[in-house]
């Protein structure tokens, strides 16, 4: 009777522990579940944080132009280190070797102003950033210097060149003598494969031409450039062309101010592309004056250079 009494008992007792065992097992289970869960969270909110801060990291670098526009009105930005305005880095071509790869990230930061007029270049930041040794980035400053756009002062170091008034205005002379001469020599006579390639410019820019502000501007300058570019080539001086593109460097810098502070010339720009492309497809009728023209075209700055000069008279020399 003792045993059959306690029997049920032992039962029940063991059965107890073994739901109280499961229970503490799914508690066990739901910690676990609910640790990994929020591990989960956490690792999934730091994984957003560090790509959104690559996307503004990879959207500052496609648009320099955007701390143009951030400049408070009628102040000069102040000038910065290098060091400040870290390089804005293409891949690298498969032919290019440190000093070509140096020379072109570094002149493409300087056209673009992220290398501001008058900052500083330290040497030793300049080859951390592009992971290379001082000798090419040395000798990719001594060409930029010969072009104008690298100034090496005593007891300074390299700084880059203030865009200098006179250098603006013989950019903006020899072009404006020499388009219109290629513009009559190639009206009526391209190929069509020559046509498509500037077709397929044009149609470019005016995709660009809807794009969000900040995004459009740093495309827009170097469309343009290819544009012309074209007239150069199709006529055959593509030598002409890059010592043409060193001569107006200057000029094109105040190009690419004025297309990131008054974007309103960039329609303007596009529509006058058009003009010219249907010259080049259709030929140039007689009425047409190609002087005026260039002038307007490739001075359209002009109409908001005063502006300019007023927002960012740091970065000009008159002399």
């Amino acid at each position: 009777m003792v045993i059959s009494g306690r029997a049920p008992h032992l039962a029940g007792d063991g059965h107890q522990r073994r739901t109280v065992r499961i229970g503490v097992r799914e508690a066990h289970h739901k910690k676990v579940r609910s640790s990994n869960a929020w591990c989960f969270f956490f690792l999934t909110c730091a994984a957003g944080c560090f790509i959104i801060r690559m996307i503004s990291d990879v959207c500052g670098a496609v648009r320099p132009a955007v701390k143009l526009r951030q400049a408070k009105k009628g102040t000069a930005m102040r000038e910065e280190k290098a060091s400040a305005l870290p390089l804005l880095l293409d891949v690298r071509r498969m032919d290019e070797n440190n000093r070509a790869y140096a020379y072109r990230m570094l002149r493409k930061n300087i056209m673009t102003l992220q290398l501001q007029p008058g900052c500083q270049l330290s040497e030793a930041e300049l080859c951390e950033q592009l992971a290379m040794s001082r000798t090419p980035v040395h000798e990719a400053l001594m060409m930029l210097k010969s072009e104008w756009l690298v100034d090496v002062l005593p007891q300074r170091g390299s700084i880059v060149s203030k865009i200098s008034v006179p250098y603006l205005n013989e950019g903006f002379a020899m072009r404006r003598i020499l388009e219109p001469a290629l513009l009559r020599g190639l009206a009526g006579k391209l190929t069509r494969e020559q046509l498509n390639e500037f077709q397929e410019l044009l149609n470019r820019q005016n995709e660009d031409l809807y794009l969000d502000q900040d995004a459009a501007d740093d495309f827009f300058i170097s469309l343009d450039n290819d544009f012309h570019r074209l007239l150069y080539h199709d006529s055959g001086y593509d030598r002409i062309w890059e010592a043409m593109h060193n001569v107006t460097s200057h000029m094109d810098r105040v190009r690419y101010l004025d297309s990131a502070l008054c974007r309103g010339n960039i329609a303007s720009v596009q529509k006058e592309h058009e003009q010219i492309f249907g010259y080049l497809r259709d030929g140039l009728p007689l009425d047409v004056d190609v002087e005026a023209l260039f002038e307007h075209h490739l001075g359209m700055y002009r109409e908001n250079f005063q502006k300019i000069l007023e927002r960012f008279p740091d970065f000009f020399v008159r002399t």
